[in-house]
């Protein structure tokens, strides 16, 4: 047999192959599907659910873990290995999904006992920690991905789907171990002061704003009033003052005011900053008032200005940068649970704007998509274990989310004519796409505001691979595609 027949047999089985695992998928996803209607759960519309993003953020971890060993703190292993036990409780909540909906109607924690196992085993056998120890971690953290995966999609009807789910409950999962195991365990212990200073300052306000948000939400009707509002913000307040106090110190206050204000270029771009959240407020108030719908091109608006936010931090200042993110990640959080608690006349303010600003995507519980544009730009921050060296990573969901997704839908909506099939998506669009974050990397090297090996290389790759991902899934883009172009920069590891 010559070796074009042989080679043409063997792309033969593998293109079968390839048919018959897609087939099993689909039939799987219809499946499940099936059993969620019949099961009275909504889940956000969407013509899939979504189901391999579940090892997205696993990925990352491990990948980061694998790669860069050397560079990476041992909680960051430690989480790692519970994201594989998250991970594999979430290939075995598929299949006892694909069976019948029970695993989230019922008490039952099937798959947790087998899940807690493969997290313990790697925590004890391969980065040698106590045994108890490792089972009581990985317990804990399986069995609260359980219970927040079924809350999340009975509980908030229509504002996820399973995969999308499953991101966000395995994101709340390993943030709480972080926080507890750094703030509580010392785990993960900072010998850079400044980078303790700017973490004590984040989990401050970030514990502050639970407190809001948990008091708010534990309010009956008579008491969701201003004046209750006020007596909250100062209790949280006073405590925020307490933990500085005991972690930063009795001039904590003045350190923090220092650190921005004795800098020039610290002030500078804090400057920047304001300006633009300053033209976001005054873009949201007029529009707001004149009570005209935003279409998807003027949404992508907002990407743009979040996108220079975080270009200049990461460029300028990565520090000033993670504070300010920390800080802004409460902030939205704050607002979203004004916007809910039913607090006149702050939440029908921002339910008006949120009428004006909001896509098809958000029916459900909660405006998640402004969220997860938030997070898809901010979470490489929290992602990328070291930061000096590796900006071009950094820099993930600046590319993918604020550029090139901008990109994408402008481009597509005004000059798009070859549809991706039969959904909205333009062959135009995905080419723009791509080459506007080949362009954004040309500028930036051109400039020498960066200086990696191959960057070029690498942003064509990610991009080529997060532009076809963007195209083909129906997922939120805000929240997968900064986690695949992680992932692709990963990939291309070898080229740094």
């Amino acid at each position: 047999m010559d070796r074009s027949k042989l080679s043409s047999i063997i792309k033969g089985l593998f293109k079968q192959m390839d048919t018959k695992i897609l087939r099993i998928l689909v039939s799987i996803d219809e499946q499940i599907t099936k059993n969620l209607k019949d099961g009275n759960i909504v889940t956000r519309p969407s013509s899939t659910n979504g189901l391999w993003s579940c090892i997205l953020l696993p990925a990352v971890l491990v990948s980061y873990s694998i790669l860069y060993n050397q560079n990476v703190s041992e909680l960051y292993i430690f989480l790692a290995y519970i994201s594989i036990g998250l991970a594999s409780y979430s290939f075995l909540f598929i299949i006892f999904i694909s069976v019948s909906c029970s695993v989230l109607k019922e008490n039952i924690y099937g798959g947790c006992t087998a899940s807690t196992l493969v997290s313990s085993l790697l925590l004890y056998a391969v980065q040698g920690q106590d045994l108890m120890f490792s089972l009581v971690w990985s317990t804990a953290a399986v069995m609260s991905y359980s219970a927040l995966m079924k809350i999340a999609l009975i509980v908030y009807p229509k504002t996820f789907t399973i995969g999308e789910a499953m991101i966000v409950t395995q994101s709340i999962v390993l943030f709480s171990i972080t926080t507890i195991g750094k703030h509580f365990y010392n785990m993960g212990a900072e010998d850079d002061v400044e980078m303790k200073f700017i973490n004590d300052v984040i989990f401050t306000i970030l514990s502050s704003v639970g407190i809001i948000v948990a008091a708010i939400c534990i309010l009956d009707e008579t008491q969701k009033t201003i004046s209750v509002l006020t007596y909250i913000t100062c209790v949280a307040g006073t405590y925020a003052l307490m933990i500085l106090h005991v972690k930063v110190g009795a001039d904590c206050i003045l350190r923090l005011a220092e650190y921005i204000i004795l800098d020039t270029d610290r002030v500078l771009l804090f400057l920047f900053w304001l300006s633009c959240a300053v033209v976001s407020a005054c873009v949201i108030l007029v529009r707001t008032h004149l009570k005209v719908k935003a279409s998807t091109v003027t949404r992508k608006t907002f990407h743009i200005l979040g996108s220079l936010v975080f270009l200049s931090g990461i460029l300028y200042n990565i520090r000033l940068m993670t504070l300010a993110a920390g800080f802004g990640f409460g902030l939205v959080i704050l607002l979203e649970a004004l916007r809910k608690s039913g607090i006149e006349p702050i939440s029908s303010s921002l339910q008006s704007a949120f009428n004006v600003y909001s896509d098809e995507k958000d029916v459900g519980s909660f405006a998640m998509t402004p969220i997860y544009l938030y997070v898809g730009l901010a979470c490489p921050l929290i992602l990328v274990p070291v930061h000096q060296g590796y900006e071009l990573e950094l820099l993930s969901g600046v590319l993918s989310i604020g550029i090139g997704d901008t990109a994408a839908s402008w481009f597509g909506s005004k000059f798009g004519m070859n549809q991706w099939g039969t959904g909205p998506k333009t062959y135009e669009g995905t080419v723009f796409n791509i080459l506007s974050q080949v362009a954004l990397m040309y500028v930036i090297e051109l400039f020498g505001l960066m200086s990696v090996n191959n960057a070029m290389l690498r942003v064509a790759v990610a991009a080529g691979v997060s532009g076809i991902v963007e195209a083909k899934i129906d997922q939120v883009d805000n929240l997968i595609l900064p986690l695949v172009t992680l992932i692709s920069f990963q990939a291309t590891w070898i080229l740094c």
